[in-house]
């Protein structure tokens, strides 16, 4: 499948989750606190790794809401399934991003260079 397709459905499941996760989801290990930063669909569309971010990580168990995370892959796989016509609908993978929270510390560490 080309480059540009999987890019689109990647936006469009990336716009999906994000609503979802929004106005949906009642689970109070991920309500508020997760936002989706990234989606990578393989070609043959058996699968989605859905990345998620985790806003005041410092304060919050990771397992948890991996846990939960874990818990509604099957019904966020469903809505997406509601949402996109696409003829198959892929099995969603959930990852933790941690690149933002990376990027801080490598941002402090620069600073503390600086000083």
């Amino acid at each position: 499948m080309k480059r540009q397709r999987l890019a689109g459905i990647e936006k469009e499941i990336t716009r999906v989750i994000s609503q979802v996760l929004l106005e949906e989801v009642k689970n109070p290990k991920i309500k508020g606190i997760v936002s989706v930063t990234n989606v990578h669909v393989t070609e043959d569309l058996k699968f989605a790794d859905v990345f998620f971010s985790i806003m005041g990580q410092e304060n919050v168990n990771v397992d948890e809401v991996l846990e939960g995370l874990n818990q509604i892959k099957g019904f966020l796989r469903k809505r997406v399934a509601e949402e996109i016509e696409i003829r198959y609908i892929p099995e969603i993978r959930v990852k933790i991003d941690d690149s933002i929270e990376h990027a801080v510390k490598i941002s402090k560490l620069l600073n503390d260079l600086k000083r």
